[in-house]
């Protein structure tokens, strides 16, 4: 018995060596490796040579709710044992990564993601992640918000965002990625916003979206995207706001957002617009607001807008319109009436004749101050006609002037005295100034001078492209050259 129980006590002690001698070489890789003795709180990290450090909300363990981490220090390598001090902190809510050094932060931290049990907002910001693989956020059930922002990243990889059901929003702004393919975005079903801004987009594959029923709001401006079809925004059914300024899109196609049952604003200024197809709008049953402000419209079909009767804000600003005919709004004229309706046409090259005379009337019976605002100091170019009719001088409608009041002479004291001179003063001024400019405020003419000659009467109509030609304008570099000189024929004809 006393052999067997040596035999026992010196295995005892030699099991109680092992596990110590492990201890004690973990501790020194700890040391070695970090700095740190095992455990370490991310929130209090004393050591300044440490790759990373968190400012947290507080440094009691298992209390923060809030952690912002910088990056330091030529980076951190996925397997490094760092990664784990994430664990002292449990409860974080909010967590961010600024990445001070290139090459800090070259992948997404899935392992801490996963650990997190409360995490709902993620903010990765300045790293270097080229590409973000499948299922890089490892099925997160509590994350709300995603923000990755300079991130330089080049491509999405098929179900880089999958499987996220409790994600709202996801921004994914100024970075480099060229195209969305299908199946990106999958089994999101509470998003409701994505940001896709100021990256490199010229390819939109068709159904790119289509797992995004519940989508609201999306936001592509300043991107390189030169033609859209409805396939491209397959499923977003749900999609109230479209944001697509500031991209290279020259033409509207048929039924380009007829996918897009109950948007209700659409974004398409600062693109290269310069046709739109008289159904290029049908199916925005639902739109309210359209900016189509600094594109190159120099026409509009008479039945553009026909199937957006629900439109109250039209923002037509900066283009290269030498009109706009009534026929073209005529369905949606009533709604510009209302204390909502703002037609804007500052910036056109629009001419002084008949066919705008229909915008005297409009200002007179529209409630709107925003657009009588906009009416008043419209202006327009004088053609040789009106300038021989109106002896080269301006009439004044002094009904609509911003700058002439009608005076009443009936003054009773100094300061309407010192008021009335200083209007016809400005008012002088202002007519001086308009004599020399070919411009002029379109409501200071009567509305009986804006003639036209029988030419406007007898212009010839033009069908801008259809949808299966916008197709076939973006198959390929060759066809699209041949194309172009395609449209240049025609619209040579037309001008």
């Amino acid at each position: 018995m006393n052999f067997k129980c040596l035999i026992l006590l010196i295995a005892a002690i030699v099991k109680i060596n092992v596990t110590e001698s492990r201890r004690d070489e973990e501790r020194r890789r700890w040391k070695n490796n970090r700095g740190f003795s095992h455990p370490v709180n991310i929130c209090d990290i004393q050591d300044r040579g440490s790759k990373v450090h968190c400012y947290c909300d507080t440094i009691k363990v298992k209390m923060a709710t809030r952690a912002d981490c910088w990056v330091f220090n030529g980076g951190i390598a996925v397997d490094d044992p760092f990664w784990s001090t994430f664990y002292t902190q449990p409860n974080i809510e909010k967590l961010v990564f600024n990445v001070r050094a290139d090459g800090g932060l070259t992948y997404i931290p899935s392992k801490v993601i996963a650990k997190l049990n409360h995490l709902k907002y993620l903010n990765i910001q300045y790293a270097n992640i080229f590409n973000i693989p499948a299922f890089a956020f490892v099925n997160s059930t509590t994350l709300r918000e995603i923000a990755m922002p300079k991130d330089k990243i080049m491509k999405l990889e098929k179900m880089a965002f999958a499987h996220l059901l409790m994600v709202t929003n996801l921004s994914i702004v100024e970075n480099q990625i060229s195209e969305i393919q299908q199946d990106v975005f999958y089994m999101l079903p509470n998003l409701q916003s994505l940001y896709l801004s100021k990256n490199a987009l010229s390819l939109l594959y068709d159904g790119c979206f289509e797992h995004l029923s519940n989508l609201i709001k999306l936001d592509l401006h300043n991107n390189l995207l030169t033609v859209v079809i409805r396939e491209n925004f397959q499923g977003l059914s749900n999609l109230i706001t479209l944001d697509m300024r500031k991209n290279k899109l020259t033409m509207i196609g048929d039924l380009a957002f007829a996918e897009l049952w109950n948007l209700q604003e659409l974004y398409l200024d600062g693109n290269e617009i310069e046709f739109i197809s008289e159904r290029g709008f049908g199916g925005l049953g639902q739109l309210n607001k359209l900016s189509l402000a600094d594109n190159k419209l120099k026409t509009l079909e008479n039945n553009v807008f026909g199937d957006i009767q629900k439109l109250t804000v039209l923002d037509l600003k900066n283009n290269d319109l030498v009109t706009l005919r009534k026929e073209v709004v005529e369905k949606i004229l009533e709604n510009m009436k209302t204390h909502y309706g703002l037609i804007s046409l500052n910036g056109n090259n629009l001419t002084c004749d008949c066919r705008l005379s229909w915008l005297h009337t409009l200002y007179n019976e529209t409630r709107s101050k925003r657009l009588k605002n906009s009416l008043k100091y419209l202006n327009c170019i004088m053609d040789d006609k009106l300038e021989i009719s109106l002896g080269k001088t301006i009439v004044v409608n002094t009904e609509h002037s911003p700058n002439i009041k009608q005076i009443d002479y009936r003054r009773d004291s100094e300061e309407e005295d010192l008021e009335y001179d200083k209007v016809y003063d400005d008012a002088v001024k202002n007519r001086e100034l308009e004599t020399v400019s070919p411009r002029r405020k379109l409501l200071h003419i009567l509305e009986d001078k804006l003639i036209c000659s029988n030419r406007l009467h007898s212009e010839d109509t033009f069908s801008p492209p259809t949808q299966d030609e916008v197709k076939y304008y973006q198959a390929s570099s060759s066809e699209k050259s041949f194309f172009n000189t395609l449209l240049l024929v025609v619209f040579a004809k037309y001008f």
